[in-house]
């Protein structure tokens, strides 16, 4: 399983590459999956395992009816 900065050093690369191609809207992206897995790292500095996007998501967007949680 890789790690939370495993996961930062891959988006960073894929950030670096999309910059030297130019594309302009991947890039963002990138910046902004950086920036919420560094929220994500901060608010939970005991987690090592990276989590999945959609962790990341739900995380901070807890109220989101695709992160709702329902007990039966």
């Amino acid at each position: 399983m890789a790690t939370i900065g495993d996961q930062l050093q891959t988006y960073r690369n894929a950030l670096a590459e999309a910059l030297a191609k130019d594309e302009k809207s991947t890039a963002r992206k990138i910046e902004q999956q950086i920036k919420e897995l560094e929220e994500f790292q901060q608010r939970h500095p005991e987690e090592a395992e990276a989590p999945s996007p959609f962790e990341v998501f739900c995380d901070l967007n807890p109220s989101d009816i695709n992160c709702r949680v329902y007990d039966d």
